[in-house]
């Protein structure tokens, strides 16, 4: 990591900004490249080996569930990593121990109460939610819950380490965990055939592998200082909670309301095209992820230097910005576009799955591009103090999309229409939420952000 008057040293040369923010950024790239790769680790590894398009199948039905608990991990994460970054310069770093070990227990109560819903409301969620799987609710989503709660707290950490500059350390965390993850998860479906419990089981061993080392870290990172107002601890928490933390968590839950609806949809289809999507939808993660990762690190050094920096100063960063993310998923999209049947041969075995996922990569493949751009856009708003405006917009998008798929499942051609829907909601997403960041551009550095 670099000094931090090298830094602000750069911010006054030819494109410091730039430089500035891929400073902060260049380890939360690397890393959430690898997370994206990891994310389709999985779904390699159950496509490709013999007994594994089942499990296939069963993933692909929980990622509304999925969804779920990645809203939880972000609107706690991120809450936490503004909190430990705002700690920094205004107060005690010690309270991020704090906060980590709160947001810890809060989110793991949450998952254990889902998961004894999906056990005890088993029949009911049958009808609701029809698919081919018997034991999904019974049995399956309520270990997969349960499994992800050790990341949960890893992720607290990694974020409170991420808040605190220590971008570098948090990385090694996430690519041990994955190693780990990717390993066991292979040698579980291979060795022992277990199915779709081997990403069980892989959750749970690499998340307990690697968590007492950033535990540890974050100790060592943030103690040793006295915190001169023990009183505002939890006042400053809750209000970053209701500002950025609760706003997050709804706005993704709204936002995963279609995918909640479009992946029984197309498992009703067939059970091919469910798969299908579900590879589509993690080919385009590993690009959506690091464009998050880039703005997140504009909106942490925004939250390092409100206190310091003019409006002007803190208007490039978001400007230039942005401009370098635009610039970058052009040329990644294009990159995309020409190894498309490559990646999606790559995820599966099944000619059945291949096919379903080459027609839908057909349509969706535009929105590599704006979805990242959406992604981007939408974290430096919510991590700079509008989240609400962000919770607002996408209940109303998700709320008309949900409604126009259900109506466009019923009709001829539905496949087509459905991907239609989305590739239209993406483009009204872009023109709402660049709008937002142009009125953020305009009145950065007026007021703090939280």
């Amino acid at each position: 990591m670099a000094k931090p008057w090298l830094i602000r040293a750069a911010a006054y040369a030819p494109g410091g900004e730039i430089r500035q923010i891929l400073t902060l950024a260049w380890p939360m790239i690397l890393t959430a490249v690898v997370v994206s790769l990891s994310q389709n680790g999985p779904i390699w590894i159950l496509g490709t080996q013999s007994g594994g398009q089942r499990a296939l199948y069963t993933l692909s039905m929980l990622q509304p569930f999925y969804f779920i608990f990645i809203a939880l991990l972000e609107g706690l994460t991120i809450t936490n990593q503004i909190f430990s970054a705002r700690s920094v310069s205004h107060w005690a770093p010690g309270r991020v121990l704090h906060s980590s070990a709160i947001f810890s227990v809060v989110g793991g109560l949450l998952l254990v109460v889902l998961a004894t819903g999906s056990r005890l409301g088993d029949a009911g969620l049958q009808v609701i939610y029809p698919n081919d799987e018997p034991a999904l609710f019974s049995h399956f989503l309520p270990a997969y819950l349960l499994s992800v709660i050790p990341l949960l707290v890893l992720e607290l950490c990694n974020a409170g380490l991420r808040g605190q500059g220590k971008t570098a350390v948090s990385m090694l965390c996430v690519c041990l965990f994955i190693v780990i993850n990717l390993t066991v998860c292979f040698v579980s479906l291979h060795c022992y055939q277990n199915g779709f419990m081997a990403v069980i089981y892989a959750n749970l061993i690499a998340a307990l592998a690697v968590l007492p080392f950033s535990a540890w870290w974050l100790f060592n990172t943030v103690t040793g200082k006295t915190d001169p107002q023990p009183q505002a601890f939890l006042p400053r928490l809750l209000a970053m909670t209701a500002d950025a933390g609760v706003p997050i968590f709804l706005t993704m839950l709204f936002a995963f309301a279609s995918s909640a609806v479009l992946f029984p949809l197309l498992s009703q289809l067939g059970a091919a095209y469910a798969s299908g999507f579900l590879i589509v939808v993690k080919l385009r993660a590993f690009f959506i992820i690091p464009a998050v990762a880039l703005g997140s690190a504009i909106a942490i050094g925004i939250n390092q230097r409100l206190s310091t920096d003019s409006p002007q100063q803190l208007n490039r960063w978001l400007g230039q910005g942005l401009g370098g993310i635009a610039l970058t998923y052009i040329g990644l999209t294009a990159a995309a576009y020409l190894a498309q049947t490559g990646m999606v041969n790559m995820m599966s075995v099944d000619s059945e799955v291949r096919v379903s996922a080459h027609a839908i990569m057909r349509w969706l493949l535009p929105t590599f591009f704006i979805t990242s751009l959406i992604a981007s856009i939408q974290t430096m708003l919510e991590q700079l103090g509008r989240g609400k405006r962000v919770l607002l917009i996408t209940f109303i998008m998700e709320s008309l999309m949900a409604a126009i798929v259900l109506y466009v499942a019923t009709q001829p051609g539905a496949l087509v229409g459905l991907m239609k829907s989305i590739l239209i909601f993406n483009v009204l997403y872009l023109l709402v939420f660049t709008y937002e960041y142009g009125k953020l551009c305009h009145g950065i550095g007026q007021q703090h952000a939280l």
